[in-house]
């Protein structure tokens, strides 16, 4: 079973005028960058994801611009859906026919039959790109850019989730992806009313969803316990106890997460951060547990282990902007 394709943009270390070239070049089925601000900085931007047959989903990163997607554009590239989960940054504009503001937690939906017309902060984001196809009976004509804050919670935490994964998946996994993505975003973009909703709220899979969700962005707390998560939640310890016990218990995948949450960004070719701050981010008591952590799971230090993916890093070439561009038109077909 091979791993799926790979695509990657890092433009950090290229000349202004390259990286200017390879972003625009990327994002061309989608906008084209234009400077913005009184300093008319040069766009540019880095992108590192995966092709999950008919989706992507990419870590993309990208300095202060403007995006703009015109009538000509519309006309010669296929109008996927863009969900834009943006972790820090945002932007103010024209996306899905309303006038816009996003900020960090939130997820943009941008619906690419339509004109965008936006002027974006120095952003970190989350990518999720939809070929309108597969998502027939969602009524699309109706969509707005901005879910209720419940939905957009439950959106954001699949999105990490499934850009987590990502990185393990193969070939044999692409089939069962799709389809629950599928599934999910047919639920999540579907109108629902207020009785559905609250059941919605209640079901088990809905709170799970909320609670790894909360756990991956908390993993920093020393007070990150059961007791915690339960009052943040607003359930019993007993339901969250039965809920987590098929994945082990709650303090084991807490401690799950935070090893995996230090190997993803450890693998992140954008990840900057030293490996202290990286075991204090992410919840270590000490760097001494770190490390025995990391060594006990992986079998190799950390140090090494950067070292390593960093070695392979500096040997990969930059993906032609070619496979997006085959990509984004002959998944419309």
């Amino acid at each position: 079973m091979s791993a799926l394709s790979r695509l990657y943009y890092v433009t950090t270390g290229l000349d202004e005028s390259n990286a200017f070239a390879t972003w625009s070049a990327v994002i061309s089925p989608l906008f084209e960058p234009r400077p913005c601000g009184p300093g008319k900085k040069t766009p540019t931007g880095s992108a590192s994801g995966v092709i999950i047959g008919d989706l992507i989903i990419a870590k993309v990163a990208f300095n202060a611009q403007d995006f703009v997607r015109d009538e000509q554009r519309i006309q010669a590239t296929p109008d996927h859906l863009l969900l834009h989960l943006y972790v820090s940054g945002g932007f103010n504009g024209v996306v899905t026919q309303q006038q816009t503001t996003i900020g960090p937690g939130k997820v943009a939906l941008i619906d690419l039959a339509h004109t965008v017309d936006t002027r974006a902060f120095a952003s970190s984001t989350i990518t999720l790109i939809v070929p309108r196809k597969l998502l027939d009976g969602v009524s699309l004509d109706t969509l707005k850019p901005r879910l209720d804050p419940f939905r957009n919670e439950l959106l954001a935490a699949y999105m990490r989730s499934l850009h987590e994964r990502s990185a393990q998946l193969t070939d044999a996994d692409i089939e069962a992806t799709v389809t629950e993505t599928v599934g999910f975003l047919k639920r999540i973009l579907a109108p629902t009313p207020d009785d559905a909703l609250t059941q919605q709220k209640d079901a088990d899979e809905t709170i799970l969803a909320l609670a790894e969700a909360t756990i991956r962005d908390n993993l920093a707390r020393p007070d990150l316990s059961p007791d915690w998560l339960a009052l943040k939640l607003d359930i019993s310890r007993a339901s969250l106890y039965r809920i987590f016990a098929s994945r082990g218990g709650i303090m084991r995948y807490v401690q799950e997460r935070r090893i995996l949450a230090v190997q993803a960004a450890l693998s992140d070719p954008l990840e900057t951060r030293r490996l202290s701050r990286l075991a204090a981010d992410l919840g270590f008591n000490s760097e001494s547990h770190f490390s025995r952590s990391f060594r006990a799971r992986f079998g190799v230090t950390a140090g090494a282990y950067r070292k390593a993916q960093l070695e392979t890093s500096a040997t990969i070439q930059l993906t032609s902007p070619e496979i997006v561009q085959q990509w984004w038109m002959s998944v419309s077909q």
